[in-house]
């Protein structure tokens, strides 16, 4: 019941993150009703009189284009029949994807640095997740050219981790509006406690369970009986919520992928 539950798991986060991806691709390029704010400046041909202008709008499309490839090139990565039958394909796929983490990484922080995100206090956040990021990206590669191969697919992990939360974010601030009646959230443009917490619930607690991962990938852990179902209950009612943010952004006219996304469906 717990690896069915694990395939549910895989399954959404397979068809969620082709979406976030998809989305990406599609506001970055133009080819939907609205382009990215950040680099709309870039995109428009405006006039840019400041070099921090310059830098805040290519840090951000470099972002953006290099983060396209970490949200859509990861089952190739994760593969374990590619990772053994088609080593060179791993390894090419390896090398591209933390080259898009480090750019994507540099790319945000010459945003933030520049120009900055809509609250200080998100600036320091979005700050920390995008260091993390770029340094998981070089820890992965600097350990798989040492051929430390446990120690690479560690930093990988906690890369995915992180490019996990770019996708989370949205995720959480839906399934939070919705189904908690968006308590916390500020109004009229003013930060709120839940619009503080989750500058961190994005990508906190990713990395404290790749962690657990990573230190207990070699341990076989078994949950004592009476505590089996709990788990499953938990897990299963998580899913729920996770199913219903996914198809909340992505597959509904309000969603915020969603309404980007629907409009190239033929109708």
């Amino acid at each position: 019941m717990l690896r069915g539950v694990g395939r549910f798991y895989r399954f959404a986060a397979l068809a969620g993150l082709a979406a976030f991806g998809s989305y990406i691709i599609l506001r970055a390029a133009g080819a939907t009703f609205k382009n990215f704010e950040q680099w709309h400046t870039l995109v428009a041909g405006l006039p840019m009189p400041t070099v921090s202008d310059w830098i805040a709008n290519i840090g951000i499309g470099v972002h953006f284009v290099t983060g396209a490839v970490l949200v859509l090139a990861w089952p190739i990565l994760f593969s374990a029949r590619i990772r053994a039958r088609h080593r060179a394909v791993h390894r090419w796929t390896g090398r591209v994807y933390v080259s898009a983490g480090v750019l994507a990484g540099i790319g945000g922080l010459s945003f933030i640095l520049t120009h900055g995100a809509y609250t200080r206090s998100a600036s320091i956040a979005f700050g920390l997740w995008g260091a993390v990021l770029t340094l998981s990206a070089v820890m992965a590669y600097v350990h798989a050219r040492a051929k430390r191969f446990d120690l690479h697919r560690a930093w990988v992990i906690r890369l995915f981790a992180m490019v996990l939360g770019a996708w989370l974010f949205d995720l959480e601030f839906r399934a939070w509006k919705d189904l908690a009646g968006g308590i916390g959230i500020g109004k009229g443009g003013a930060s709120g406690p839940f619009d503080q917490a989750i500058l961190y619930l994005f990508f906190v607690p990713n990395l404290v369970i790749a962690e657990f991962f990573i230190r207990n990938a070699h341990r076989r852990i078994v949950l004592p009986r009476r505590l089996t179902w709990p788990a499953v209950a938990v897990l299963a009612v998580t899913g729920l919520v996770f199913a219903y943010a996914i198809l909340a952004v992505s597959a509904t006219p309000t969603g915020k992928y969603g309404k980007h996304l629907l409009q190239l469906v033929p109708r």
